[in-house]
Formats: structure tokens, sequence, C-alpha cells
């Protein structure tokens, strides 16, 4: 019965992921417009690089380049949003779902510990997305729930607030107005 439990698991995942798989020029574009540039022009062109290598689906590659820009940014004493971002990205993209969404989770701690809510906010809904999207409904719910915080507050931008509510949240987006 636990292998058939595995199998339907693994299956429902497969299918989720190319049901909302997007092309790599798509994700390139939306992961350059969502996150922002690092201040740190070494560290920008290796991110730069690792997206090159992730279009090219060369994940642990791209995660190397984004490893160097953390480094780099770290000793800024900044907070490598943007990197880390991608890292998580890369492993959706080598469909490891449950592997990025650790990653956005350790992202959004870290956020919260830099003050930066709108890194938070985002982390925490693509993770609470990729749970609904492999059927971890208890772990998507513990996500929304801390999102239902965060996406009251006055510090959190309306088109932010708004944006992450449609796009990410969809159906979660009524338990969060409740």
């Amino acid at each position: 019965m636990r292998a058939v439990t595995r199998l339907t698991t693994a299956i429902a995942c497969a299918i989720a992921l190319v049901a909302a798989w997007t092309t790599n020029l798509a994700a390139q574009e939306r992961l350059a417009a969502t996150w922002p540039k690092s201040a740190n022009a070494e560290a920008q062109a290796l991110i730069d690089r690792g997206d090159e290598l992730l279009g090219e689906q060369s994940y642990s590659a791209a995660r190397l380049e984004y490893e160097a820009a953390i480094e780099l940014i770290r000793a800024d004493g900044d907070f490598p949003s943007t990197a880390l971002y991608r890292i998580a990205s890369s492993y959706w993209h080598e469909a490891k779902p449950q592997t990025a969404a650790k990653h956005l989770d350790d992202l959004a701690d870290e956020a919260a510990t830099f003050g930066d809510l709108v890194s938070q906010v985002w982390a925490l809904a693509d993770a609470a997305w990729i749970h609904g999207q492999v059927g971890h409904k208890i772990d998507m719910d513990v996500r929304v729930e801390r999102l239902r915080r965060l996406l009251k507050s006055a510090y959190l931008p309306a088109e932010v607030r708004q944006e992450v509510m449609t796009k990410r949240l969809g159906e979660a987006t009524t338990l969060i107005e409740q």
C-alpha cells in the first residue's frame, strides 16, 4: 500500500510539474522582473551567468554561480534575496519541488531577519503554491497562515499584496481574506 501511495504521489507530482511548467525563457523573464538586481556588480554577473545556465537546464552549475554570488553579497552585509530565490527556482525547474519549497522557506526566514517583507511574502507564497501543486495541503496551509498575517501589514505595498493574492494563492486567497 505504501508503495502505491508513493507511486501515486510521484505521478501526481509529475503531472503537476508538467501542467505548471513554463518555458525557460518565460521563467527567466519572471525571475528578472520579480527580484532586484544586486548592488555588487560581480555578484550580479554571477547571477546573470547562473540564469544563462538555468536556461540551458544546467541546474547544478547554475546553483554554483548563485552560491558564489550569495557569498559576495553577504560579504557586503547585504541580503542575497535574488540569488537565494534563483537557487529555489533551479530546484523547481529540475523537478525537485520539495527542495525548492525548503529553500523558499529558508529564504522567507532569512528575509524576516533582514526586515525584507516583500521577499518574505513572495517566498512564502511560492512555497505555499508549490506545496499546493504537489498535494501537501497541511504544508500549504501552514504557509498560508503565515501569509495571512503578513499580507495584512501596512508596510507591504498594496500592489505586492494584490499580485501575491491573485497570481500565487488563487483559491487560498479566500482563506487569507477571512
